[in-house]
């Protein structure tokens, strides 16, 4: 069973970040399984090395639309995007030194950044994709 289900309020407008977004949701939905079944080890090693080759594309792409559509809170949204960077880079750095593999810290974060980022901050910007 899905822990977050993909809602079409949550649209920014524009289809292919919207279906990066979806992809953060189904990060959270795999988690939250693995967490269920007991896998959730191997899961959080594959979501943490997709999230960082994923956040570089996604971040690029989503700060280059607000560049082109002149978005006035560009600068304060690629500092929020450097602290996610941060924060996911830490969780990937513990995860190979720790015995412990932080799987509800991540699940917070991914939640967090689905809740808060995508969902609030993500959203200030799709009026301006409509201009």
């Amino acid at each position: 069973m899905a822990l977050v289900a993909w809602e079409e309020q949550y649209s920014v407008g524009n289809d292919r970040i919207d279906q990066q977004h979806q992809r953060i949701v189904a990060m959270i939905n795999t988690l939250g399984e693995a967490m269920e079944t007991g896998t959730e080890k191997a899961a959080l090693m594959k979501i943490l090395s997709d999230l960082v080759g994923y956040t570089k594309t996604h971040f690029s792409e989503e700060e280059s639309l607000m560049a082109q559509k002149s978005y006035p809170y560009l600068v304060e949204h690629r500092e929020q995007h450097v602290a996610l960077n941060r924060q996911l880079a830490d969780y990937y750095r513990n995860f190979y030194l720790s015995s412990r593999p932080q799987t509800a810290e991540v699940m917070a974060f991914l939640q967090s950044w689905l809740f808060n980022h995508i969902l609030e901050e993500d959203k200030r910007y799709a009026p301006f994709l409509q201009m």
